[in-house]
């Protein structure tokens, strides 16, 4: 079995757009639930894989298409601590607050996206500091901090093999289509941690960058490490530029995401088939990107106003 292994949690129906990784030492950790919508899918994969037993399940943050089937796989999994970042375990134990957040932005799709999401009891929640070590036997896992995209987000480094398992801190990567798109959503969103985040990867030195959405960043094109990081980075300017601008011709954040999405799609267009952009813009939406650097810049306006 490959090692890191990736299971393919196929969100919304899509293939290759959220992915849940397998790594073993003497203990098994699998990285990333997916949506409680889709956990079925995550199940039959273990089992198909012969995973039947899981010792750890981590999420790198809360967000549901990474954290909403924690609940579910704590109870298929009743020998599994979970770890997640000291921030975010209070909304594993109990996600009333984090569903209605959530239902601000989908509304009345919530169940048919999302599924719900189940409560975990605290005593199986491990709540995890920047540099807590969690200790497979003969692998090891460090937990990183890496806000922006999320308060409580952390990406886990294996230092010995150079694998780094980056969650949402990089944005998205997904196999034919070669290109990073930032993940900006509302309300968190904040674009120095989010950059500061990126340089932090950096600097570890990873050999392999394991993204959420979606596998190992080789996979869309050969480039190294270092070159995702400076790609996330770039991207990422490059979109808060455009947020930038937009905002002060005095355009909303749905104009905002027109002019997004007209200027994204110009470039890809000539590159990629309908069905990458779809599955690219499945992953994360100009509408939700738009709204949460919309949500950072007026922040950030009112706070230098202020100060």
């Amino acid at each position: 079995m490959p090692d890191p292994l990736v299971l393919d949690t196929q969100m919304h129906g899509f293939d290759r757009i959220t992915a849940a990784f397998v790594v073993k030492g003497e203990q098994t950790a699998l990285i990333e639930t997916g949506a409680k919508s889709s956990v079925e899918t995550t199940i039959s994969a273990l089992d198909s894989v012969g995973v039947e037993r899981v010792e750890w399940i981590l999420v790198t943050h809360i967000h549901l298409d990474h954290a909403g089937g924690a609940g579910t796989l704590a109870t298929r999994f009743p020998e599994a601590t979970i770890g997640v970042h000291e921030v975010g375990a209070p909304h594993l134990i109990d996600p009333s607050k984090l569903w209605a957040s959530a239902a601000r932005i989908y509304g009345e799709r919530m169940d048919q996206l999302w599924g719900g999401i189940d409560p975990i009891d605290p005593a199986r929640i491990r709540p995890l500091k920047d540099g807590d070590v969690v200790d497979l036997g003969g692998r090891a896992l460090v937990a990183v901090d890496t806000p922006g995209h999320a308060s409580h987000h952390h990406a886990f480094f294996d230092p010995e093999r150079g694998d780094l398992f980056a969650g949402d801190a990089l944005g998205v990567l997904v196999p034919d289509a070669p290109v990073v798109r930032p993940a900006t959503p509302p309300p968190e969103f904040d674009l120095e941690a989010a950059l500061s985040s990126i340089q932090r990867v950096k600097a570890l030195r990873p050999s392999a960058l394991w993204l959420t959405h979606y596998g190992r960043h080789d996979d869309a094109r050969n480039r190294t490490a270092d070159q995702t990081c400076d790609e996330a980075k770039t991207a990422l300017e490059r979109w808060a530029a455009w947020a930038r601008a937009a905002r002060a011709q005095g355009d909303d954040d749905k104009q905002v995401a027109r002019r997004m999405r007209t200027l994204v799609r110009r470039d890809l267009e000539n590159d990629l088939s309908d069905d990458a952009i779809a599955r690219l813009e499945q992953t994360t939406s100009y509408e939700l990107n738009a709204s949460g650097l919309v949500r950072y810049l007026d922040k950030k306006e009112q706070s230098n106003a202020s100060g």
